[in-house]
């Protein structure tokens, strides 16, 4: 029995996940809304192919609480740092926290369609040395795969920018801050994709042996939504 490839014990994590996010947005279903958004596109991307990838032997039908936990913990973190900088009324570092939640998500979303897409298309290449790796080893990247996981970047950031922003999160926007939806469209996507390419970097230590893909996606969603919060900060002084 699965729900969106999440096995039973992922799926039970999963909800426990998505009541610390509801908490955290002040009981506002939106960053849960955005979780769930997360793992229908990863399990419509991971239905992707079947029959291909069942015969390439990459397959993965069901994922469990060690997927949830490296995949959730890296948006629960900007999830509660926004918790807090709004707390203490800080309402620009707190849309600096949105962005680094909505960039962790995007990342993690990047990561998984480049992972369950590239191995569909081309031959993929080791990221340090260029060298033709295996499909499915870690580290592995095609053009397909890349460009794959920009498009789930923007997948993400579109609706987060639009939506976000207007759904009760925050107090109204001062005037200084109107501009920053727009930007957020920007700095979600370009740290998601940030993030995908961070755990393929990621990946080439992996097949060394050092580290695992759980800790890579972690690793992933953190970077991504870092550069995001660092990104919309820089683009913060434009105007």
């Amino acid at each position: 029995m699965t729900f969106l490839t999440l096995d039973i014990k992922g799926s039970l994590a999963a909800l426990a996940l998505g009541l610390a996010f509801y908490i955290l947005a002040g009981f506002n279903l939106v960053l849960v809304a955005f979780m769930l958004y997360f793992l229908m596109l990863s399990s419509l991307v991971t239905s992707a192919g079947k029959s291909r990838k069942k015969a390439m032997g990459v397959y993965q039908k069901s994922r469990g609480i060690l997927n949830v936990v490296s995949n959730g913990c890296g948006p629960l973190i900007f999830a509660a740092v926004f918790f807090l900088t709004l707390f203490y009324n800080m309402q620009y570092l707190a849309v600096l926290a949105l962005a680094g939640f909505g960039a962790s998500v995007a990342s993690v979303t990047a990561d998984k369609f480049s992972s369950e897409l590239g191995v569909l298309d081309g031959e993929p290449k080791d990221i340090f040395t260029f060298k033709h790796v295996k499909k499915g080893a870690s580290g592995g990247i095609t053009l397909f795969g890349l460009g794959s996981g920009f498009f789930a970047a923007l997948l993400v950031s579109t609706p987060f920018s639009f939506v976000i922003f207007r759904l009760g999160l925050l107090p109204p926007l001062q005037p200084q801050y109107t501009l920053f939806p727009l930007y957020a469209l920007i700095t979600v996507c370009v740290g998601g994709f940030i993030g995908t390419l961070v755990d393929s970097l990621l990946g080439h230590y992996e097949e060394k042996g050092i580290g695992n893909k759980f800790t890579s996606n972690f690793i992933c969603s953190v970077c991504g939504g870092a550069a995001g919060m660092l990104l919309l900060y820089a683009l913060s002084f434009v105007h």
